[in-house]
């Protein structure tokens, strides 16, 4: 074998060999650091001579043809010691190479290990941190456990500032202090100021004041998610301004004061269920826009509550079912919304004050999407219920309320039952339409009801005929009913027969328009309508505008008002003019 071609065989398997080496050498040595740091440098070093001259013997063999290193000739490079020269240099450039290769990865190892150092000493002063925040909180727990009010206060004092700097614990302290107030309600009575201490009372306000102030504040100061104040005693509370909690939870609580929520308060429906509140309970139900793309199907539960105040839901649509069975209320319960997508319970209900359902100043309407929706208040007692202005009533239960009722002004499409109400304080239906069955039986109303503009369907009139109860004919407005000369002594709006002398010689096509119009007043057609002179008008409108659209002459437009005034025995007013 050539010289040159033996050495770089015998040079490649050295380097190989001195590589394998250092890399026995680096796996015996038990640590996370690379293996070009544990390996032997000199090993490392001879390994890349070794590989080198392997190259430089082959470059002569394949590049100079020069078996025993002398180079022909014929080769351009005329000085084999230059060659060994560049050679030596590489060989050296090779070493250094490695040495500063060794050199930064000691220097990266060793900043691993001063970050990993810095670290510990980070977790290690975060991890005393904790153990101070954990021992100022057990001392805080400790005094909200004595029997001292002074020092209950100053350990929720010291919880309330613990919370403030504790992010990770904020809502731990807050978990706390509802506990602390739900053993208060638990130790001391709050039914009468006599019941509990004047110290007790300002403990919980303060503890109330200071959580929801931290839960409200817009930098978010106190960043919890639950808000279980479940089976707590609280004082005055305002949510208006938070937001963002998951859960808002008051079931069985009992508040000192006023309660006022928002709908934007929390991700789902405030519970509310046997809530006790002594003052005044108020809920604005304006959703987010994160609420209006992510709903929820759900409802509100304000069953069996107790509120000694009034009751406001307001904003311009309840979507959800309310329901508020055995609701108890000391002052006014209010709906005040423009619609309704959803049904409304307050069976067995007791409100003191007014129930008021809808915009006190815009038409409301139940169903907005064609649907049905019920309203229920079976069983239910009230000073007063106004259902007054609907565009689009609901499916009505009044089936043994008491109190009085007003449904003026509105328009009922589904079924209205009431049997067995109790409405002798009084009963408004001016100006009402029921469209569907309108049931009464056992029903007691007033001898005198306003029935000024009242318009019921056959169903109506087939509901009131079928059920049993006093004044039954005077709702219906039999004694009211003046004979009419020519017909039966009824109410009947019976314009067929009073058309009859007005055919003979009469133009086709205005007795067509005429009856079309006609036959559209009674479908419309107001109980009292022969008292009202706005429904004469009506009638003397629409043969006016019949006569005009087919030509007829003034002359056969006032015979013809003429024979149905007196036919119809209508109501005197002013003759309408073309």
């Amino acid at each position: 074998m050539p010289v040159t071609g033996a050495v770089a065989a015998l040079g490649a398997i050295c380097s190989l060999l001195f590589v394998a080496i250092a890399a026995m050498v680096a796996a015996r040595r038990k640590s996370e650091e690379p293996w070009l740091l544990r390996a032997p440098l000199l090993w490392l070093v001879l390994a890349v001579l070794l590989g080198l001259i392997s190259i430089y013997s082959l470059l002569m063999l394949l590049a100079f043809d020069a078996p025993d290193f002398k180079l022909p000739a014929t080769a351009n490079v005329s000085n084999p010691v230059l060659v060994a020269a560049t050679l030596v240099a590489g060989g050296l450039t090779a070493a250094y190479a490695v040495l500063r290769l060794r050199a930064h990865l000691v220097a990266e190892e060793k900043g691993k290990i001063d970050a990993r150092g810095d670290s510990r000493a980070d977790d290690k002063h975060r991890s005393d941190l904790e153990v101070a925040l954990i021992e100022r909180f057990a001392k805080g727990v400790e005094l909200l456990a004595s029997n001292h009010a002074i020092s209950r206060i100053a350990g929720a004092h010291l919880i309330l500032a613990l919370g403030d700097e504790w992010k990770r614990g904020v809502q731990r302290c807050l978990d706390v202090l509802v506990s602390h107030l739900r053993g208060l309600r638990e130790n001391h009575s709050f039914d009468d100021e006599a019941g509990s201490s004047y110290g007790v009372r300002e403990e919980v306000r303060l503890i109330t004041s200071e959580v929801i102030r931290r839960l409200s504040e817009l930098e978010g100061r106190w960043d919890v998610r639950a808000g279980d104040f479940r089976g707590a005693v609280l004082g005055d509370v305002d949510l208006t301004e938070v937001r963002g909690l998951s859960v808002l939870d008051f079931r069985e609580a009992r508040i000192l004061g006023d309660l006022t929520l928002s709908r934007r308060a929390s991700d789902e429906v405030p519970q509310l269920a046997g809530l006790t509140c002594d003052g005044d309970l108020s809920v604005e139900w304006t959703k987010s826009h994160e609420q209006r793309e992510a709903e929820l199907r759900d409802e509100i539960d304000l069953s069996a509550a107790a509120v000694g105040g009034s009751i406001v839901f307001s904003g311009e649509l309840l979507d959800l079912d309310l329901k508020c069975s055995d609701l108890r209320a000391g002052g006014d319960f209010s709906l005040a919304f423009e619609e309704f997508e959803c049904d409304v319970t307050l069976d067995a209900a007791n409100v003191q004050g007014e129930i008021r359902i809808g915009s006190t100043a815009l038409s409301t309407a139940f169903g907005v999407n064609g649907e049905q929706t019920s309203l229920s208040l079976a069983d239910a007692a009230f000073s007063k219920l106004t259902l007054r202005n609907l565009s689009s009533g609901p499916l009505l239960n009044l089936s043994g309320a008491s109190g009085e009722v007003d449904l003026s002004d509105s328009r009922f499409s589904y079924e209205v039952v009431a049997n067995h109400l109790d409405a002798s304080t009084g009963l408004n239906l001016r100006r009402s339409k029921f469209e569907a069955a309108l049931v009464l039986d056992g029903a007691t109303i007033p001898a005198a009801v306003d029935v000024e503009g009242l318009i019921l369907s056959a169903s109506a009139r087939s509901g009131i005929q079928s059920s049993d109860f006093a004044f039954r004919d005077r709702l219906l407005g039999s004694s009211e009913v003046r004979p009419a000369r020519g017909l039966t002594s009824d109410s009947t709006f019976n314009w067929r027969r009073a058309m009859e002398p007005i055919r003979d010689g009469a133009d086709p096509s205005f007795i067509e328009e005429l009856e079309r119009r006609l036959a559209d007043a009674e479908t419309n057609l107001p109980l009292d309508w022969q008292q009202r002179t706005t429904f004469t008008s009506r009638i003397m409108s629409d043969v006016s505008r019949a006569a005009a659209k087919t030509d007829q002459t003034k002359d056969v437009m006032r015979k013809v008002q003429e024979v149905l005034r007196e036919s119809l025995d209508l109501a005197s007013a002013e003759r309408e003019s073309v």
